[in-house]
């Protein structure tokens, strides 16, 4: 399962942490959902799952 949890702390900083993510997903919808928040952003922890390549879905078909 995919999670977001956002927590807003009282110094006007934001920490993010995504779950259940693989590649570069979890950075890229991080980024969108905190866009309209104009955060400073003071560093960001990439986790392993990070380099994980995202699986894709391939169909392969037999035309006879």
């Amino acid at each position: 399962m995919k999670r977001i949890v956002f927590i807003f702390k009282d110094d006007g900083s934001v920490e993010v942490d995504a779950e259940g993510f693989q590649g570069s997903e979890c950075v890229d919808l991080t980024d969108r959902l905190l866009k309209p928040l104009d955060p400073k952003l003071e560093s960001r922890k990439i986790k392993g799952e990070y380099y994980v390549k995202a699986k894709t879905q391939a169909r392969a078909g037999i035309q006879g």
